[in-house]
């Protein structure tokens, strides 16, 4: 297992949480979707063969990252991005982005193609869509406020056999409280803010100009990247690879990890 460091980064923002894994040769930076944080990305990472440093951090809103009262569009999420690569001096690193951070992925790259050797987008469109921001805020509205242990596997992993390594993953999420129950890290308010604002507009001018290296890969049985939108991003920008994986669902940094890893270390090796 590659050792790894939890760290606080000083950005304009304010004080952000990240994790690096060591390595030597041509870094990666992971971002994270909705809800979610660096750690989510441990199962993914642990797949991939030993080299090249790796970084994940949790952007705004989420995990231990600073929550501003107001400050949720693409543009803040893209900020935040590139001060954190500017603050560690990494020197292109490929750009990995799942869902909502998938988005903020394919926005730098297409705005600041010098900075990143490669881009790939995980399970995410650009196109606006009401109802999805709608139905995700609702279902933030239904999440329970707080949680045991049990039932919090019991809610991530729908009562379903899971590997301990995801349940990891889905428990980095929550804090303790101090009276044995635990609770969300990060703010539910900032998210409904972010769905809000990414999804209330398009980004598909910026995804025709990726004109780096450029992944996406879908889950065959995601119900966020629509097939009708993956086939319309391949037909606007052809020169993007693509890769589904058949029989998973949106979240695929947990549901597939090691084929997740197996597609990005091809991609990579062929990117100059």
């Amino acid at each position: 297992m590659r050792e790894l460091s939890d760290i606080a980064v000083d950005l304009a923002a304010g004080r952000f949480r990240a994790l690096h894994w060591e390595g030597e040769g041509p870094s990666a930076v992971f971002l994270h979707g909705l809800t979610g944080l660096a750690d989510v990305w441990q199962p993914t990472i642990d797949a991939l063969p030993r080299g090249a440093g790796l970084w994940a951090f949790d952007q705004r809103g989420h995990g231990q990252s600073p929550a501003p009262a107001s400050g949720y569009a693409i543009a803040d999420f893209v900020k935040d991005l590139m001060a954190f690569v500017r603050t560690l001096d990494l020197e292109r690193p490929h750009l990995a982005g799942h869902s909502m951070g998938g988005r903020a992925a394919l926005v730098a790259a297409a705005r600041h193609p010098e900075a990143f050797r490669s881009v790939t987008v995980v399970d995410i469109g650009p196109e606006r869509w009401t109802k999805n921001w709608q139905d995700t805020i609702a279902a933030i509205d239904r999440m329970p406020a707080d949680f045991s242990e049990e039932e919090a596997i019991a809610f991530f992993t729908r009562n379903r056999p899971t590997p301990p390594e995801r349940q990891r993953a889905y428990l980095a999420q929550l804090r303790g409280t101090g009276n044995g129950r635990l609770t969300w890290r990060g703010s539910p308010g900032a998210w409904k803010h972010t769905v809000m604002s990414h999804r209330s507009r398009d980004f598909w001018r910026e995804w025709d100009r990726i004109r780096i290296p450029a992944l996406l890969v879908r889950g065959g049985d995601s119900n966020e990247l629509r097939p009708q939108v993956a086939a319309e991003m391949r037909r606007r920008n052809p020169s993007v690879q693509y890769n589904e994986i058949a029989g998973i669902g949106h979240n695929i940094p947990l549901l597939a990890p090691d084929r997740l890893a197996d597609i990005l270390t091809r991609f990579w090796t062929d990117v100059p």
